[in-house]
């Protein structure tokens, strides 16, 4: 009796070690650490899979030139502070200058001329009539291409922000530039660093509304 319970515990022992290991591995995909390219929708270069030009080579074309900074638009880290963790994780990063490797004009002085730089979105303005005679610039301070309140259309077709609950074009979190759009408007809250339309601190209305426009 003694012999045949032996192989019946050897048995009982190693199935619980599989269904264990089965457990972990599906307990991790499901509620424990994911891949990059699976977790919350980001892919392998740590940003979402929807905003990041390396994975949607198309971006760089269709979202045009940023005249401000010399550079696709799509690629621009300045306008998209969020492609700074892209780069990286392409290896594309120069920590001495805090830009893009294959953009750093301090490490590679060639590229100057590939570049067009035009007036920049941080242009200070002094007060909410801005000048829009500036070249390029509209009466709220940016770049009117880039205008969400002079070219509305932008609205729709940039889409909207899932991570920060507001449409693409009026994200200030994704587009700092615009902060100076919100303020020439008059549409700025200081004690939260946020449009007065999108602060939910100020409204906790809005958290009912779910995905707003601003």
């Amino acid at each position: 009796m003694k012999s045949m319970r032996a192989p019946i515990l050897i048995a009982s022992i190693a199935g619980a070690v599989v269904m264990a290991g089965c457990e972990k591995s599906s307990g991790g995909k499901a509620g424990g650490a994911v891949s990059a390219e699976g977790e919350a929708g980001r892919c392998p270069h740590e940003i979402k899979q929807e905003k990041c030009p390396f994975c949607n080579p198309k971006l760089v074309e269709a979202e045009g030139f940023c005249a401000e900074h010399g550079v696709a638009e799509a690629l621009c880290y300045q306008c998209r502070p969020y492609l700074k963790a892209a780069f990286r994780a392409k290896g594309d990063w120069c920590k001495g200058h805090s830009a893009p490797e294959s953009q750093c004009v301090a490490c590679h002085p060639e590229l100057k001329s590939k570049m067009q730089p035009g007036a920049g979105h941080d242009v200070a303005v002094k007060s909410s009539g801005a000048s829009p005679d500036q070249p390029g610039q509209c009466g709220h301070g940016i770049a009117k291409v880039k205008c969400p309140f002079c070219t509305p259309t932008l609205i729709d077709s940039d889409g909207f922000c899932k991570e920060h609950n507001v449409a693409e074009a009026l994200c200030v979190k994704c587009r700092p530039y615009l902060e100076q759009a919100f303020k020439a408007k008059n549409d700025w809250c200081g004690e939260h660093a946020t449009p007065e339309s999108q602060c939910v601190a100020c409204n906790p209305g809005l958290k009912s509304k779910g995905p707003s426009g601003g």
